[in-house]
């Protein structure tokens, strides 16, 4: 993202970047019978949060660009943390992770309804 480029390019990046997360965060857990294991020094973990804090940093970028909404923003803001807050931990409970997937499909469901709405406009 840059400062040229057109919001509806920005939103289809940051909904490409939390599809990816998903996928990726999949990858690094081992299930157990009650929880799931995040071998927290693995490269696979290490690529992962490499990948949250390019996401951060694009947020970063995209709450200065578009400081007028303070609601996409927030919602981003919420599931990072809770993402920080999941992945920063080496065991997570099935209801966590479900939680944090329907956070992802919340975002990403919005971020598909700002895109479409941008690509009306065209």
């Amino acid at each position: 993202m840059d400062e040229y480029s057109p919001r509806r390019h920005d939103i289809a990046e940051l909904k490409y970047l939390c599809e990816n997360l998903i996928h990726e965060a999949f990858s690094v857990l081992n299930r157990t019978d009650n929880h799931w294991i995040h071998d927290l020094t693995s490269e696979k973990s290490l690529k992962l949060n490499e990948l949250i804090e390019h996401i951060a940093a694009f947020v970063w970028s995209f709450k200065i660009k578009y400081s007028d909404n303070h609601t996409l923003s927030t919602l981003i803001d919420d599931y990072l943390d809770e993402t920080y807050n999941l992945f920063g931990s080496d065991k997570i409970s099935f209801l966590e992770l479900t939680k944090w997937q329907k956070t992802n499909e919340h975002l990403t469901n919005v971020l598909l309804h700002d895109l479409n709405a941008a690509l009306s406009k065209i």
